[in-house]
């Protein structure tokens, strides 16, 4: 019965154990599903629709969460609905399944790294601490790129290297923009800290990385002009602004040509161009460059890249005292500041609720939780005692039974025994009366052997007798003394079960012994004298005694062990 539960219980383990890791698979596969949209919306909410029907029809927690995950990157754009999503999807999925509880604070953690860099490394954290323990760990390295780029921006350059190396480390090998990426990283974290040679070495082999390949995505394109742009500040570093002006116009004409795909990444570089335009003192790439910024303010969603452009163009009008168009910019400016604060505050306070609420259900979850875990621990408790109360009457019985077969079994015993004394004490009682009747017969042998030889003895002095009375007389008393040597032979011999059993266990311990040595035993063993012995076996007493000595010594009994005793104590 115990290892019918036992096999059960771990039959459970077993199977809810593969079940979790099922439902981790299919959380897995759907995101490999969603990797490959390309950020496409419309194929985005066709999983959507298709998750949310199967929750419908099953009303399945784990289709319940997959719609969820999937409904959040249909707000990538919106950073207070997608937070929202992903606190409640926290909630919903209370931990049950480790792929979204690591993915959620993943993506929290990116949400939040610009805005909260504290909460940012807690989610991180935590999603880290998932994800290094999991099997599958599909977002380990992209969680040590981002912790490498916290430590970054927090200035702890040799961390940031550590993890960026650590991402490296992960990354598959045919990943090649990623293996990219972290070379453009290391060399970031050079530059910062006055490695430029090496900043410039790394670049280079990143690069190089990605144009070994024989068709580039236009992730990878828009990579390289990326890091193109870096090239080219490490080369104004070195004041070689050959290289410098090269390289950071390749990047602004790609992003030009490529009808503006991210033109922010005009932006941050068009500072560092103006100084090369004028150090290098190429007005009319300025001119260019100012066209440039002119014609993608309208297209940059950012409010803080917007802010940045008209900074630049504020600067540029300042710079060629152009004080009509500094003023435009500089009222653009100032109401984009406006714009940017409120949208700082709404967002703040829009984070503020998303966390003030979240912590509020945290807390009440908590709650839920220690009182779930307090049942199910009086649960475990009451079924333990339960247990144990079973072990404790079912040993209870064992050992009651077990003291009652002992009882019977003594008692049986004890009845045996009983049966046994009194079959001893008759034998004994027989044998007393036995030996008795032998001492008597002896005595009797000795009185009718002594009036023999009177007789004889008359007759051969005595002339005048009567022969025929004589002869009777003597006849009558040889037959006497055969009727008592039949006796006695017939008391010696008897094949009696004591007897037998002597003889035979003397002749199996002592297989050397005659069998006339073995009948000198049986007399011993009834305490006879030897002139008793020498009686009942016609020789002298002097021989008995030899006799005695010789069985002493064939059995290995030293002078002052007692015979008798001895052949008494054999059973």
């Amino acid at each position: 019965m115990y290892r019918i539960i036992i096999l059960s219980l771990i039959s459970f383990l077993i199977i809810y154990s593969c079940h979790s890791q099922s439902d981790n698979d299919y959380f897995y596969k759907l995101d490999k599903e969603y990797t490959e949209t390309h950020d496409n919306r419309g194929k985005i909410y066709s999983i959507y629709l298709r998750e949310t029907e199967k929750y419908k029809k099953t009303q399945d927690l784990k289709y319940l969460i997959s719609s969820k995950y999937i409904d959040m990157f249909l707000h990538s754009d919106n950073t207070s609905k997608k937070v929202s999503l992903i606190y409640e999807l926290l909630r919903i999925n209370n931990n049950e399944y480790d792929y979204i509880t690591t993915a959620c604070n993943f993506y929290l953690a990116l949400e939040l790294e610009n805005t909260s860099p504290k909460l940012c490394l807690q989610f991180l954290n935590q999603a880290l601490k998932i994800e290094e323990e999991c099997e599958n760990k599909t977002f380990l390295p992209h969680m040590y790129h981002i912790k490498g780029r916290w430590y970054f921006k927090h200035k702890n350059y040799s961390l940031a290297k550590l993890y960026f190396g650590k991402a490296l480390d992960n990354f598959n090998k045919k990943d090649t923009l990623y293996v990219a990426s972290m070379y453009n990283n290391f060399a970031l974290c050079d530059y910062q800290t006055g490695k430029t040679d090496s900043s410039i070495k790394l670049t280079l082999y990143g690069i190089r990385l990605l144009q070994k390949k024989v068709f580039l995505n236009e992730n990878e394109l828009y990579f390289i002009n990326i890091i193109k742009g870096n090239l080219g500040s490490y080369y104004l570093d070195k004041k070689d602004y050959k290289n410098a002006v090269r390289y950071y116009n390749e990047q602004v004409d790609f992003q030009m040509a490529k009808a503006g795909r991210n033109p922010y990444i005009i932006i941050r570089n068009a500072r560092e161009l103006f100084q090369l335009y004028k150090i290098t003192k190429q007005t009319l790439r300025s001119q260019e460059l100012v066209a440039k910024i002119i014609s993608i303010l309208p297209n940059l969603k950012n409010t803080r890249d917007r802010i940045s452009a008209c900074s630049l163009l504020q600067e540029y009008y300042a710079d060629n005292n152009d004080l009509e168009k500094l003023k435009l910019y500089s009222k653009k400016l100032e109401e984009l500041n406006n714009v940017f604060n409120q949208e700082s505050v709404r967002d703040l306070d829009n984070v503020s609720d998303i966390l003030n609420g979240y912590i509020i259900k945290n807390i009440n979850q908590e709650y839920d939780y220690k009182i779930a875990n307090q049942k199910k621990k009086n649960i475990l408790l009451i079924i333990l005692v339960l247990v144990m109360l079973v072990i404790f009457v079912r040993a209870i019985l064992n050992i009651r039974k077990k003291n009652k077969l002992e009882r019977e079994l003594l008692e049986s015993q004890n009845n045996i025994l009983e049966n046994n004394k009194e079959d001893l004490e008759k034998d004994i009682q027989l044998h007393k009366g036995k030996i008795k009747n032998l001492h008597l017969n002896l005595n009797l042998k000795i009185e009718t052997e002594k009036a023999f030889l009177e007789n004889l003895k008359k007759m051969k002095r005595s002339k005048n007798i009567d022969a025929e009375g004589a002869v009777k007389d003597l006849f009558l008393r040889t037959s006497n003394l055969l009727q008592i040597d039949q006796k006695n032979h017939d008391f010696i011999g008897e094949s009696s079960e004591e007897t037998r059993r002597f003889m035979h266990s003397i002749s199996e311990k002592f297989p050397f012994l005659t069998a006339h040595e073995l009948k000198l035993c049986v007399y011993f063993r009834l305490n006879l004298s030897s002139k008793e012995v020498s009686l009942l076996e016609n020789i002298t007493p002097g021989s008995v005694r030899v006799y005695k000595t010789k069985i002493k010594y064939k059995i290995g009994l030293d002078k002052e062990t007692d015979l008798n005793v001895f052949l008494n104590s054999i059973k």
